[in-house]
């Protein structure tokens, strides 16, 4: 499962889980999109010890996008909400957590091989330049890519000849003397058109 977490207007937050398609579901596991829960079940250990744990785990989300969610589902439910947010002045942020393995870099970059797995990044882009031309105000794009991994953050858009992460530069966090957070290494890169 890949976990959304969406910060929206002040402290609008909005958590969103989607469900990773698996050739076999676990059955201990149960996700009711309609009730926007996600129910763990536990089993019972059967040797001789007594065990009062809970068994069962519930938790409910905003919204939970199923096995058959597409990558569209995903932009209309999850992203769309903040763009149009960001698009009348107000910060947004998407950001996904979640395992290695759990589907993260599908959702957010998307798939080589087909035009409808396109992910979140390049969805939103689109999504947004298409706004731009529809209004009578004018815009102008700046787009950082940072990657968090294992607590070290790296700038995917650096022009640099490194050929793994860990080769990059590492982005820091600093904070100046009025108090405003800074991120060192990490490029803002001007995007005229959908293409850059």
């Amino acid at each position: 499962c890949t976990c959304w977490i969406e910060f929206m207007v002040a402290s609008n937050i909005k958590v969103y889980i989607r469900v990773r398609p698996c050739g076999k579901p676990s059955a201990s596991f149960q996700a009711d999109p309609d009730r926007s829960t996600a129910t763990f079940e536990l089993d019972r250990l059967t040797d001789a010890e007594v065990n009062n744990s809970k068994l069962t785990h519930a938790y409910r989300f905003d919204g939970i996008l199923p096995m058959s969610a597409s990558q569209e589902d995903v932009l209309d439910t999850v992203a769309k909400p903040v763009i149009d947010d960001v698009l009348n002045g107000v910060n947004g942020t998407i950001f996904a957590y979640g395992q290695t393995g759990s589907g993260k870099t599908f959702t957010i970059t998307g798939g080589a091989e087909r035009f409808a797995d396109r992910g979140l990044i390049p969805r939103t882009i689109s999504y947004m330049f298409e706004a731009f031309r529809k209004s009578d105000y004018q815009y102008k794009m700046y787009i950082s890519y940072l990657e968090i991994y294992q607590k070290a953050g790296y700038d995917l858009l650096r022009d640099d000849s490194a050929q793994q992460l860990e080769d990059l530069p590492k982005v820091t966090l600093r904070e100046d003397e009025d108090g405003n957070t800074h991120l060192r290494n990490l490029s803002v890169n001007v995007a005229a058109s959908e293409e850059d």
